[in-house]
């Protein structure tokens, strides 16, 4: 039932969230491909064996032009990470899982989302490397930064619609968020990485490139 709410939540916030850019926002709008985009978290156990899992859902929308000079691409991100599909990736059991999802680590019950809102997209020499914003998990807010190593926006195919796609990832003390069991055992950093694919939203035109610009901009 948790998650099923869970999901039925961010499908909401997704709709609320375009609409409200609708209204707010002139850049292009994508909205995250949920089937396509994967989220996954890494730490460490006694500081060599690595824990892995994945996010199994996401949801989100990306404002961008990628056509456009830099200065005047208005971009910005929100994403929700669906913190009730977390599923490890080693070790799996029905016990780790449990443990994972409860009140010692994440505490999906209470906290059954973990979102990230952009400030500024960062560039070097024209292209994206970095997207400044604030991330909150357990119900703490901190600063923090999505490195991006690759990133590209392609127009659309007859198969498919338009799409950004990007490799990011960030790192987070897990302490700062009161996330503080299996302190003497458990890394402290837990890296997020997201490989993302956002399609342009249906009735969205889709931005004619700068002058100079390649028709696929790869930023």
């Amino acid at each position: 039932m948790t998650t099923q709410l869970a999901s039925l939540a961010g499908r909401a916030v997704v709709v609320l969230m375009t609409l409200l850019w609708m209204g707010t926002v002139q850049a292009a709008r994508y909205v995250i491909d949920q089937q396509e985009t994967r989220t996954t978290y890494e730490t460490r156990y006694l500081g060599f064996i690595p824990v892995r899992g994945v996010f199994e859902r996401m949801t989100g929308v990306l404002s961008y032009e990628p056509g456009k000079p830099i200065g005047e691409r208005e971009a910005a991100i929100h994403v929700i990470i669906d913190a009730t599909s977390l599923k490890p990736t080693n070790f799996d059991n029905e016990s780790k899982r449990r443990m994972l999802r409860g009140p010692q680590f994440f505490d999906v019950d209470r906290f059954p989302t973990i979102e990230f809102k952009s400030s500024r997209f960062r560039y070097d020499a024209g292209k994206l490397i970095a997207i400044d914003g604030e991330i909150t998990l357990l119900g703490v807010a901190r600063t923090a930064t999505l490195k991006v190593s690759k990133s590209s926006c392609e127009t659309a195919l007859p198969s498919r619609p338009a799409r950004c796609t990007a490799s990011t990832e960030l790192t987070v003390k897990r302490f700062d968020f009161g996330m503080k069991s299996w302190s003497a055992t458990v890394s402290d950093d837990v890296t997020i990485a997201v490989e993302l694919v956002a399609v342009l939203l249906p009735g969205d035109e889709r931005p004619k490139p700068a002058s100079g610009a390649p028709k696929d901009a790869t930023n």
